[in-house]
């Protein structure tokens, strides 16, 4: 068994069509350069290439609001302006008449990725996606997320193949609040979480991002915030440092492993020489 690398060129579809200072870095070029970095890595031709199809919005519903679907869905008819209005109503977000395709594809390649690695297609996976998933919530969009890819690929995961303990692993500069408030009552699911926090002067600006917030009711002790009050500045040893430290404790205990934020990963190793030695490449 490989590794997969799961891919849609459409997901390079949408793109801001306003000036908006804060949103502009969410742009096709990130996942361009992504795919362009492990070509030119001689990656990609390691790996089983799957294309990606879209979620069901059946499978969307696994996390989000009815309601909350058909408002995306709807922005496929909507004008500029529509457009425009519509993304003020949510945080550091951005809608395009492509997004709906666009989003459930980056669910859909998520959870092909869910079903390669747990039929035993392969062994593990890449899952290069756009738009990102980990701030959107349940009836809301936020800092560039429209659906909660890796969410929804959990809560898949359990109800298609029977999983009852998941690790996700979130690795963005931002607390990916949005998988925090899925999970947080819910002891089957472990999140943990590095982040850069800065005493909450860093967005989100969330009082949740902090290291005492570690779930409620059932699921207390199951969420695990790391943040960064200080801005690191020693390079791969520093980030290695917690996975190292925190998360091995927690993945012993658990089958499978999703790694966020904009890739998906399945059972990967704990430290990149390991990693390198059980992937394709």
């Amino acid at each position: 068994m490989g590794t997969a690398l799961v891919y849609h060129e459409d997901m390079t579809a949408t793109r801001l069509l306003w000036d908006d200072p804060e949103c502009e870095i969410e742009c096709p070029e990130r996942l361009a350069a992504a795919l362009e970095g492990l070509r030119h890595c001689g990656l990609e031709q390691r790996c089983l290439r799957l294309s990606a199809c879209e979620a069901s919005e059946e499978e969307l519903g696994l996390v989000h609001s009815s309601d909350f679907v058909a408002l995306v869905r709807k922005t496929q008819a909507m004008t500029k302006g529509e457009l425009q209005a519509l993304s003020k109503q949510f945080d550091a977000v951005y809608f395009h008449p492509d997004t709906f395709h666009c989003a459930r594809l980056a669910v859909g390649a998520t959870l092909q990725l869910v079903d390669a690695v747990l039929t035993g297609v392969v062994h593990n996976g890449f899952a290069l996606v756009r738009p990102p998933g980990h701030h959107s919530q349940r009836a809301a969009a936020n800092g560039f997320c429209v659906f909660n890819n890796v969410a929804i690929a959990a809560k898949y995961a359990k109800q298609k193949h029977g999983l009852h303990r998941i690790l996700i692993v979130d690795w963005d500069i931002h607390h990916g609040q949005g998988i925090q408030y899925i999970f947080e009552d819910d002891p089957s699911v472990l999140y943990f979480s590095w982040h850069r926090y800065e005493h909450g002067r860093f967005w989100p600006f969330l009082r949740e991002s902090d290291a005492d917030a570690n779930g409620q009711g059932q699921g207390r002790g199951f969420t695990v915030n790391l943040p960064w009050n200080q801005v690191p500045t020693l390079g791969p040893p520093f980030y290695l440092g917690p996975h190292l430290s925190v998360s091995p404790t927690s993945h012993r205990c658990c089958r499978c492993w999703l790694v966020a934020e904009s890739v998906l990963c399945w059972r990967v190793a704990t430290t990149w020489s390991h990693w390198r030695s059980q992937c394709a490449w």
